[in-house]
């Protein structure tokens, strides 16, 4: 039991100790934050969301700074970086995220980095990116038989990990890209046939309006894109608005007139 007393009387000294030597020399206090960004909200939100002892405190500033993070990335379109100099000085660059595609689902329009990041376009924020930041690349359609492209968050959740798959996006953009069709392709749109990804590329093409539909799956794409190109390369001899339809396993459809019902039906 005096064993016990003994060290509770050195802990309590130490502690004592620690605190005055604290307030002689300051060594835990938190030196100067700056904080570098083109997203003046973001800062303000930085700003807001310290407590006093985040304030005072190198050490607890540093053990709060993965929920500041996570608080910062989900309430505004910016990267949140931290570096550190010295033990007691912070830097914070808030930089605005730089969006990959632009994704519509219903009434509501989305950007979309390559790393899954989705928030809406309307978002003030946005104002702050230059045309050259924005996506160059065709909009992607979203059924509204599919899901929504957002993980459902709180009320403060502006920016969220997206439902759809931004790496296949970009597989796709790729595709159309090597084929030679992207320049042509005004919009995607994606929807689900058989359980299974079904694209209209809706393109203008010899100043003619094109739908292109293809199976989700780029690798069967390869035994048809040749065969695809040809077609389009020969509308020029061709009168009318045009529908190819390469979802068939062994034949192409090209035929004119608006989209019926059974185009990439696969049959």
């Amino acid at each position: 039991m005096k064993k016990l007393i003994r060290l509770a009387l050195f802990f309590s000294a130490l502690s004592g100790a620690l605190i005055s030597w604290e307030e002689f020399s300051q060594f835990l206090s938190l030196g100067n934050i700056t904080v570098q960004t083109g997203a003046p909200a973001a800062e303000f939100l930085f700003w807001k969301s310290l407590a006093p002892e985040e304030l005072r405190y190198w050490p607890v500033f540093l053990y709060r700074s993965g929920r500041l993070k996570e608080k910062i990335e989900s309430e505004q379109p910016v990267s949140f970086l931290l570096r550190r100099r010295g033990a007691s000085n912070f830097y914070i660059d808030l930089e605005l995220l730089r969006p990959s595609f632009t994704v519509r689902w219903k009434e509501k329009t989305f950007y979309l980095t390559g790393e899954g990041r989705i928030w809406d376009v309307q978002h003030p924020s946005n104002n702050a990116l230059s045309a050259d930041d924005l996506p160059q690349t065709p909009p992607f359609i979203l059924s509204e038989t599919l899901p929504p492209p957002t993980e459902t968050g709180s009320d403060a959740t502006v920016v969220a990990n997206s439902v759809f798959p931004a790496g296949l996006l970009a597989e796709w953009l790729g595709g159309l890209e090597s084929n030679g069709w992207l320049g042509h392709t005004r919009l995607v749109e994606v929807s689900k046939r058989e359980g299974k990804y079904l694209l209209r590329l809706k393109m203008n093409f010899a100043k003619k309006a094109v739908s292109v539909l293809l199976w989700g799956e780029r690798s069967r794409w390869k035994g048809i894109s040749s065969a695809v190109s040809e077609i389009l390369n020969q509308l020029q001899l061709s009168g009318g608005d045009i529908i190819i339809d390469a979802t068939y396993t062994d034949r192409i459809i090209v035929r004119s007139g608006p989209v019926g019902g059974q185009e990439g039906s696969g049959k």
